[in-house]
């Protein structure tokens, strides 16, 4: 990974413009970034995650001189409400962040569902949202409001198949299991097709409920197929570990995916060794010789105070306080229409290095894609492993 050079040497002159105000920016007004995410329950590590994320690019950009709009100088700040990773608490997060702390930006929402319950009122009030999901249907000309700060599995998916199938040549046969609601269901429709294009035969498409606790019989069925690969599509990690584990004790010795797995840790504490092998499309790494000081700095941060290390869906939080500080200050307005319309043609520093921007409108209709890159990593004894990264440009 490299980072421009000259990246740094900005910062530190930033710093040293601000010294007088105390090494940050003393800002005139806050504009609050409210964050529907999940606090509680099996999304909860990325939820505290974003938060984290998104108070770090707070920090930096408050101690290197605020966001400089007309004339005053603004600093953000981030509200977040534990959103339980459902549509009933999504809608209550919502109506909180939107009505009564009047938020006008959401720095960054998590979980399909309960997005899609933001979006109902966020689209209609001006609201400005930076979101995790998976879903098409939540970018488009028809939401003009909305940025999506993740892969999905529009990106992920051409890369995993690609991946897999290359390196499993013999693998001919998938089973897939999705959760039961409209980010499972869409998923399912968005990676079915990538794998039969591939050749490869759909055994069965199965979905689940959130909040299952057991695990065995779901198993039991997924090994009766008998397939080569074992696609655990939109499960969360920690039911994904449980999965594994069962169909483990069930003798399976196939391929197993997780493809919005992001990191090994909650893999780990649920599957043990069972989930060695895995294969993951939304973790990223930290101990190559590419990894910049910058970047193993904030993920050994992060690993003491929430106990695992950074991922992809944590690290959109960030990026997108550096593209809402990018667009306000290329408008010099802090109205959300006017930043939205902005944001498809600014730059902004990455957390992944250099810069980066909106693209998609090829295939999503509009520039409201982050451009980012796509880790294959795989869990190997434990560990997280990076296997390929591949670097995504324009649509």
């Amino acid at each position: 990974m490299k980072v421009l050079a000259k990246g740094g040497l900005a910062v530190a002159l930033s710093m040293l413009a601000v010294g007088a105000l105390g090494g940050g920016a003393r800002a005139d007004e806050t504009i609050k970034l409210g964050l529907s995410v999940p606090l509680s329950g099996v999304g909860a590590i990325w939820g505290k995650g974003g938060d984290w994320m998104c108070k770090k690019a707070t920090q930096e950009i408050r101690e290197a001189g605020g966001v400089r709009v007309g004339g005053k100088v603004y600093n953000f700040e981030c509200l977040a409400y534990d959103n339980k990773y459902n549509a009933a608490d999504g809608t209550r997060v919502a109506q909180t962040l939107l009505n009564r702390d009047n938020v006008k930006f959401i720095g960054c929402a998590i979980g399909t569902v309960p997005i899609e319950a933001l979006q109902s009122l966020s689209e209609r009030e001006g609201v400005l949202v930076f979101n995790t999901s998976w879903g098409t249907n939540t970018k488009g000309p028809k939401h003009p409001l909305s940025f999506t700060i993740l892969n999905t599995p529009f990106e992920i998916m051409p890369a995993m198949v690609k991946y897999i199938t290359g390196t499993y040549p013999q693998a001919k046969t998938i089973v897939l299991l999705n959760a039961n609601d409209a980010s499972g269901r869409e998923n399912e429709t968005i990676t079915r097709p990538m794998w039969e294009k591939a050749g490869i035969k759909i055994l069965a498409s199965d979905f689940y409920e959130r909040g299952t606790t057991e695990f065995q019989p779901i198993a039991q069925r997924l090994a009766s197929f008998k397939p080569d690969i074992i696609d655990l599509s939109s499960v969360p990690p920690a039911d994904a570990g449980r999965l594994f584990k069962e169909l483990d004790l069930l003798g399976f010795k196939g391929v197993k995916i997780s493809d919005n797995g992001t990191g090994a840790r909650d893999l780990v504490a649920t599957g043990g060794s069972a989930v060695d092998g895995v294969y993951m499309g939304a973790a990223m790494t930290f101990g190559g010789p590419d990894i910049t000081e910058h970047q193993r700095k904030l993920n050994d941060e992060a690993l003491a105070s929430l106990g695992e290390s950074l991922n992809t869906i944590d690290v959109g939080c960030y990026d997108a306080v550096y593209a809402l500080k990018a667009a306000m200050e290329k408008t010099q307005s802090i109205v959300p229409t006017a930043v939205a319309a902005a944001l498809p043609s600014v730059r902004f520093p990455t957390f992944y290095g250099g810069e980066t921007g909106f693209g998609g409108k090829a295939f999503y209709g509009s520039d409201q894609q982050m451009i980012l890159p796509v880790f294959i990593t795989q869990i190997e004894s434990g560990k997280l492993v990076e296997k390929a990264r591949i670097d995504l440009q324009g649509n």
